[in-house]
C-alpha cells in the first residue's frame, strides 16, 4: 500500500479487489434473530473463500472464529507497549425484500460489476468495507510492512440483529486480554453531499455515539363476545387510543451535546448567508425545532423517536378481539434510557387497560467518543489524506452498529467509512439496487491502508 491515490477501475490491483468483492457478494450471509434459522454453511464458505484469496493474511496473522461464524484476526506490532487498534466490519447482511426481486436491476447476491458499480446485498453494509480492510492488510503485508502497534480485524456475524454472538462476544475476548484500542473504527458515518447550494464539498460524517435501541410491546386484553353487541371500545379501539397518545405526544426535542458538536464543527465551513441565519445559538435552536416536524432526519437528530411498526388484532369480522398488541420501536437520545422511555410511555398513555412491555432487543444510548483522543487525531489525519476537500464533522447516529459493543474496552470508538453518499443513494444499503462505485470502493482501501500507517506510535 503505497501513499499513492487510487487508480483508474482499470488498475490491475483494483480490478482484483472488485472481483473480490463481486465474489464476497454470492455468498448469502443473512443473519437472523433465531440463529437456527441462518445458512450457517454460507457463513463457512465465506470464510473458505477469505483464505483463498487473502494469503498474506492467513499466513501472517492469527485468525480465530469467535462464535459460530465471526472472525478476529491479529496482526502483532512492532512496539508491543503501544495500545493497539481494531478494524471492524461485519460479514452477515439482511434479506432482500420478498417480493421485490424482480426490481432488481442486476440480481442481489450475484455480485454483477456494470455501469461502474458492483452491484449487490452488502457492497455498502458491509462487506465492501469488509474486503477493503483485507485488501488493504494484503497489499501493506506484500511489501514487507510490519505495523508498530498491534491490529485487530475484527468481523461479526449478526451486526443486523444486534451483534450478540458476534461483535460482543468478540468485545469479551479482547477485554478477558485487557487490550485497551488506542481506535475502534466501524461503520456508521460517511462522506455525504448536503445538497445546500454554494456548499459543494461532502462532509465526513463521523459518529462518536449512537441511540439507543428499544421495542415495546403494547398489549390489550378484554373478554371479547359477539360483534352484534359491542362495548364502546373493543380491544382494538383502546389500543388505537394509545397508538394515537404516543403520536401526538412525542419526546421533547432538544438539541444535545453531540448535535451542539455537530454544529460547532460545520458552521464555520457553512456559506454566509447560512453563517449569519444560525449563527446565534437560540436561532439554530428554535429552527432545528421548527423543522424537526416537517424534517424526519431532523426529528431523529433532536428528540428520541416513537414508531408504531406492527399492529394485531380479531380474528374474524363478527367476533370482538379479546387481545390487540402494537410492536413501538424506539431510538433513544442521550441523556435518556430504557428506563425513563419506558416511564414516559406509560404516563403519556395513561390506561391502566393497556400493558406496556418490554420486547426484544433493548439498549440504551452509547457514551461519546473522545474528540480530544488520539484515536480521533489519527482518524482526522487519514480522512484528510483520502479525501483532501472534506468537511469532518462529528454526529449522533441515528441506528445501531456493532461498535457499541466495543464501547466497554476503548474511549475512542468511531464510525466512518468514505462512502459517498448522494440524495439518491439514502436509501440503498437495506434497500433494492444495493451497490458501491468502482471508483469509492478504491477509495475504501486507501482509508483502511493509511490507517494502518497513521497509527504509528509517532504522535499525530
Amino acid at each position: 500500500m503505497t501513499d499513492e491515490r487510487p487508480g483508474t477501475p482499470c488498475d490491475p490491483v483494483l480490478e482484483r479487489a472488485v472481483d473480490n468483492l463481486s465474489k464476497a457478494v454470492r455468498f448469502e450471509t443473512v443473519s437472523a434473530d433465531d440463529a437456527s434459522n441462518e445458512d450457517i454453511g454460507e457463513f463457512e464458505s465465506f470464510h473458505a473463500f477469505l483464505e483463498d484469496a487473502y494469503p498474506l493474511v492467513h499466513r501472517h496473522l492469527e485468525k480465530e472464529v469467535v462464535g459460530e461464524a465471526s472472525l478476529l484476526y491479529t496482526w502483532p506490532g512492532g512496539g508491543p507497549e503501544a495500545r493497539p487498534v481494531v478494524l471492524a466490519a461485519h460479514i452477515d447482511v439482511v434479506p432482500v425484500e420478498p417480493g421485490t426481486l424482480a426490481e432488481w436491476t442486476h440480481p442481489p447476491f450475484e455480485g454483477v460489476t456494470a455501469d461502474g458499480c458492483v452491484w449487490g446485498r452488502g457492497t455498502m453494509d458491509c462487506k465492501g468495507q469488509l474486503i477493503a480492510i483485507l485488501e488493504a492488510v494484503e497489499a501493506l503485508l506484500a511489501e514487507g510492512y510490519t505495523p508498530d502497534r498491534t491490529v485487530y480485524l475484527a468481523f461479526g456475524q449478526d451486526e443486523e440483529v444486534g451483534g450478540h454472538r458476534g461483535a460482543e462476544k468478540i468485545a469479551d475476548l479482547l477485554k478477558s486480554r485487557d487490550a485497551n484500542p488506542e481506535l475502534v473504527i466501524d461503520e456508521g458515518g460517511v462522506l455525504v453531499d448536503l445538497g445546500i447550494p454554494g456548499f459543494k464539498r461532502p462532509i465526513a460524517a463521523v459518529g462518536i455515539a449512537e441511540k439507543g435501541y428499544l421495542t415495546l410491546e403494547l398489549k390489550v386484553q378484554t373478554e371479547g363476545g359477539h360483534a352484534s353487541m359491542p362495548p364502546r371500545h373493543t380491544a382494538i379501539g383502546v389500543l388505537a387510543q394509545a397508538v394515537h397518545r404516543l403520536e401526538e405526544h412525542p419526546p421533547p426535542a432538544r438539541i444535545g451535546d453531540i448535535t451542539s458538536e455537530t454544529f460547532a464543527h460545520l458552521m464555520p465551513e457553512l456559506p454566509y448567508y447560512l453563517r449569519i441565519a444560525l449563527g446565534h445559538p437560540r436561532v439554530t435552536g428554535m429552527l432545528m425545532k421548527a423543522a424537526s416536524s416537517r424534517v424526519n432526519a431532523v426529528n431523529a437528530m433532536l428528540r428520541t423517536t416513537t414508531a408504531v411498526t406492527m399492529i394485531q388484532g380479531g380474528t374474524k369480522d363478527n367476533v370482538l378481539p379479546q387481545e390487540a398488541t402494537a410492536t413501538v420501536n424506539m431510538r433513544i437520545m442521550p441523556g435518556e434510557s430504557i428506563e425513563s422511555a419506558v416511564s414516559r410511555t406509560k404516563r403519556v398513555i395513561n390506561d391502566p387497560k393497556v400493558e406496556v412491555s418490554i420486547a426484544g432487543e433493548a439498549s440504551n444510548p452509547t457514551g461519546a467518543s473522545r474528540l480530544d483522543s488520539r484515536g480521533f487525531r489519527i482518524l482526522e489525519r487519514t480522512i484528510k489524506e483520502t479525501v483532501p476537500e472534506s468537511v469532518i464533522v462529528p454526529y449522533l447516529v441515528l441506528g445501531m452498529t456493532d461498535s457499541r459493543h466495543y464501547a466497554q474496552i476503548s474511549d475512542a470508538v468511531f464510525r466512518f467509512c468514505p462512502i459517498r453518499v448522494g440524495k439518491e443513494d439514502q436509501e440503498l444499503a437495506h434497500g433494492t439496487d444495493e451497490r458501491i462505485k468502482v471508483d469509492n470502493f478504491g477509495e475504501f482501501i486507501e482509508f483502511y491502508g493509511r490507517l494502518i500507517r497513521n497509527s504509528s506510535t509517532a504522535e499525530t
